[in-house]
Parts: structure tokens; sequence; C-alpha cells
């Protein structure tokens, strides 16, 4: 069976970026790596288990979440893939930012 695809907001893709840089200065480029490809690696889960995530309307009506290590992948489902909005720490005020 074909996989799933998914695709990114400029912002998730944005926040990718952030995501490494922040990594790879906080720690190394080995790690920023690592975390990158294990964050890749859940979001393609996702998108062949869209409904692994847990519904969120409490904070944005038809989007859904899924943690990963620090952060928490939001998306919606489509009907061929899953729109990946945003990729924030678990830390953030993510009502305000999403």
């Amino acid at each position: 069976m074909p996989r799933k695809r998914y695709t990114y907001s400029k912002r998730a893709e944005r926040d990718l970026i952030s995501i490494y840089k922040d990594t790879a200065k906080t720690w190394d480029i080995a790690q920023a790596d690592k975390y990158d490809t294990g964050l890749e690696s859940a979001i393609q889960l996702l998108a062949d288990n869209p409904d692994l995530g847990r519904s969120c309307d409490d904070i944005k009506t038809g989007f859904k979440r899924f943690e990963h290590e620090s952060h928490i992948v939001f998306y919606r489902k489509r009907k061929t893939n899953i729109f990946i909005v945003r990729i924030l720490h678990n830390r953030r005020d993510v009502k305000r930012h999403l």
C-alpha cells in the first residue's frame, strides 16, 4: 500500500527550520539531525494513521494534535493526506500560536 502524503503550511515549514536551528545551537548538528529524523518519522506515522492524534477542537475546530518528544504536531485530516498546520514546543501557549 502506498504511503499517504502530508503537506506543510508555511508556518509549519518555518517551525521545522526553527526547531532544527535551536537544537543545533543548544546541542549540536548530530542531535539536530537525529531530532529532525524522528519528527519526520512521527509525521509519516500520522500520515499513515491520521486518527492517531487527539482532537483539539477546544483550541481550534477540526484540528488534531500529536505529541513527539518536546513538540506537538497540529494537523488537519484531508481526504488524501494530512495538512501540518504548526509544530510547537510543548511549553508554548498553543492557543496564541495557532
